[in-house]
């Protein structure tokens, strides 16, 4: 139940530290690599299975959040980054600040004048622009590009052989 516990635990102190007006809960969808796998079929091929205890706790993540009125999506297919990003998209369009919490580097790219990333796993460490370019020494819109040039190898994505960090963002300030 660690998991479970953490989760739970995160959410807690997101509603204590923030008083959210709006929160929501997103999870990865039923077979959510699917679809990257048919463009790159070595998406996520090298992750080790996880431990067979860890799936219970999913299902007993979203009977919480049930039990505790807080509203979730899973949607078939998707993944909960993809997910996330278009509710803040759409959520910016509607002039609202959304605060996306996850450790996912990925969503980092979303960070702007309305949007910002909370790492529950760092004490909810808030990145805005500013801070996303301390970090990465690139704008959150060059992050795409960043990850493309360099590589992902949480989702083992190669890069551009020969090509590292500090490559990347000498390029991406340049140019």
């Amino acid at each position: 139940t660690s998991a479970l516990y953490g989760f739970i635990r995160s959410i807690k102190k997101l509603i204590n530290d923030f008083s959210p007006k709006y929160f929501i809960c997103v999870f990865d969808g039923p077979d959510s690599r699917a679809s990257r796998q048919t463009l790159y079929s070595d998406y996520k091929m090298h992750r080790k299975k996880a431990p067979d205890d860890l799936y219970p706790q999913f299902d007993l993540a979203l009977n919480y959040c049930s039990f505790a009125g807080i509203p979730t999506l899973r949607l078939e297919g998707v993944e909960a980054d993809d997910t996330m990003a278009t509710i803040a998209t759409w959520a910016k369009k509607k002039d609202f600040e959304t605060y996306i919490c996850t450790s996912d580097k990925d969503l980092m790219q979303m960070v702007d004048d309305k949007t910002f990333v909370l790492n529950a796993h760092k004490n909810n460490e808030l990145f805005d622009e500013k801070r996303v370019e301390e970090f990465f020494g690139i704008e959150p819109k060059q992050l795409l590009d960043y990850l493309a040039i360099v590589g992902d190898k949480s989702d083992n994505i190669p890069g551009i052989e020969g090509f590292g960090p500090k490559t990347a963002t000498t390029l991406l300030k340049e140019f």
